[in-house]
């Protein structure tokens, strides 16, 4: 979300302060876009069509970040984006992948959450000529072998900075429990983030518990409110997704609990958690430049033929009292 503010932000002051810079500014911008630059860039490839497939409602502040950022790479590279979306069905945007290989785009950019599911279509795709990026979610194996690179987060380093900030900051006793709720356990996300959390906590051998949330704020609300009552030796809780850190404050304060908290994903309810500090840092995957880097490498990819490259999105920085006010200022309306 930081780094979707930002660019948005550069680029509100790209322009100069002239009126007469700004009109020279949107004259080289017309003619750059009718001739395309002197490199080629945005002109050599005939077929500029890209699917962008997200897996989620864009009308989440998280996943719209995504497709505002392939949507200015787009304008940028003169790309004809074709932005679709499952609503969280995973049968449905299976059949998303299926039918972007019918309709013979130059690429396809796919969130990989369901291997099993969707190795056999991705794989279709890259075998009809169709260069597939990956972003968002990570992958290995067979799926990998049929993607051209990845954007996003490296989960498992993230979630070792989280776990070394906890132990730095919280003085957690030796074999400590530590919660660690998640929308989907099964995914890669989970899977990795709780690894890099448990690696770091192997130092004082304490333990993670993973517990499925879902997606549903309420549903979420609910769970971790009834682990907590459940589980009073809870020694500290990290939230391995946007949906329970934004709900974990509210889950403590019902079931009167208070313990040490650093998660993943930004949120208001974070921003102001980590502000009153009830939330010790948060760990930000950068959403707009998995949108914008994931449309700028496959229109490099089609106009020169550069190899896609796995690029990080999430840093090596955590969000903490430090630089929450900058957050914030940037972050403008993050709900």
């Amino acid at each position: 979300m930081i780094a979707s503010i930002i660019a948005l932000t550069l680029a509100s002051c790209s322009n100069g302060s002239g009126a007469a810079q700004n009109t020279q500014s949107t004259e080289s911008a017309k003619a750059a876009s009718a001739a395309g630059l002197q490199s080629g860039l945005g002109s050599r490839a005939k077929n500029r069509k890209i699917t962008f497939l997200l897996s989620q409602d864009p009308g989440d502040s998280f996943w719209g970040t995504i497709s505002q950022g392939a949507k200015d790479a787009a304008q940028m590279f003169n790309i004809e984006l074709n932005l679709q979306t499952s609503q969280g069905d995973p049968s449905k945007y299976n059949d998303l992948i299926g039918s972007a290989v019918a309709d013979k785009p130059a690429a396809i950019a796919v969130v990989i959450d369901d291997p099993k599911r969707y190795t056999e279509n991705v794989c279709a795709a890259s075998k009809a000529g169709i260069s597939v990026l990956a972003y968002n979610i990570t992958q290995e194996g067979e799926v990998a072998a049929c993607t051209s690179g990845f954007v996003g987060q490296n989960f498992e380093e993230a979630g070792y900075l989280l776990g070394q900030r906890l132990i730095a900051e919280a003085k957690l006793p030796r074999g400590a429990k530590v919660f660690t709720p998640v929308e989907f356990p099964e995914q890669v996300y989970a899977i990795q983030r709780n690894a890099g959390v448990q690696k770091a906590l192997d130092a004082i051998g304490a333990k993670t518990e993973m517990v499925a949330t879902g997606i549903d704020d309420a549903g979420a609300l609910d769970k971790m409110s009834q682990y907590l009552l459940g589980h009073k030796n809870t020694a500290a809780i990290v939230p391995l997704g946007g949906t329970p850190h934004r709900n974990v404050e509210a889950a403590m304060s019902d079931v009167g609990v208070k313990v040490p908290v650093a998660g993943f994903d930004l949120s208001k309810p974070v921003i102001d958690g980590i502000k009153s500090g009830a939330i010790l840092a948060a760990a930000d995957q950068q959403p707009y430049v998995q949108g914008f880097q994931t449309v700028a490498q496959l229109a490099l990819h089609l106009d020169f033929g550069l190899s896609p490259a796995t690029i990080n999105s999430g840093g090596s920085g955590l969000v903490d009292k430090s630089n929450v006010a900058v957050v914030e200022q940037l972050a403008g309306k993050i709900r």
